[in-house]
């Protein structure tokens, strides 16, 4: 078993090292970011870092455009629920299911169509949780904003390792061989 780990093929542990790279890099901003600006829990955005992370950018794109799509949908659909039938265990079920329905029935969401109902039932438990459906409210306002910039997060790393920190490196080394020595 070991041994299989050791002799992977040079692609699958480039690509291993990317992912691992991207998320601790991602998950390392968000903390710190959300820290800065008083969100003192970080779980969901690092979450969608890890959700959104890929080894190419136009991959991370395409995951970001799916996660935020069904996580508002999900958002959307929880707080409607909450709002027109309250608190309670029966609410978050029948909000899951419309969710569903929406996400693969209207969005035709690809695999992404999960996120949605997740969504929901993060931003409704804290309501059935607290018997309150304000707190719900609030809670999701929260936990959609974290969902949100961990996700672009995930899109600016992907950016920054594929798009800007490439530019940097000619440049560097045209003025290497142009200064005088």
């Amino acid at each position: 078993m070991f041994t299989d780990i050791v002799h992977l093929p040079a692609d699958r542990r480039k690509t291993g090292t990317q992912y691992a790279i991207r998320i601790l890099i991602g998950s390392t901003v968000a903390w710190l970011a959300l820290h800065s600006v008083g969100h003192h829990d970080p779980l969901w955005a690092i979450i969608s870092v890890i959700m959104v992370s890929e080894p190419e950018l136009q991959s991370a794109v395409l995951a970001f455009r799916w996660r935020v799509t069904n996580t508002l949908v999900g958002c959307g659909v929880g707080v409607l629920f909450l709002w027109i039938a309250g608190a309670s265990i029966y609410s978050i079920l029948s909000a899951m299911v419309a969710c569903v329905l929406i996400c693969v029935w209207v969005i035709d969401a690809p695999t992404g169509w999960r996120i949605g109902p997740i969504s929901t039932a993060i931003v409704m438990t804290p309501g059935v949780l607290q018997h309150n459906h304000h707190m719900g409210m609030d809670e999701a306002l929260l936990r959609t904003s974290a969902v949100l910039a961990g996700s672009a997060i995930a899109v600016i790393v992907a950016w920054v390792l594929d798009v800007a920190l490439p530019r940097l490196k000619p440049r560097q080394r045209t003025q290497k061989l142009n200064s005088p020595q």
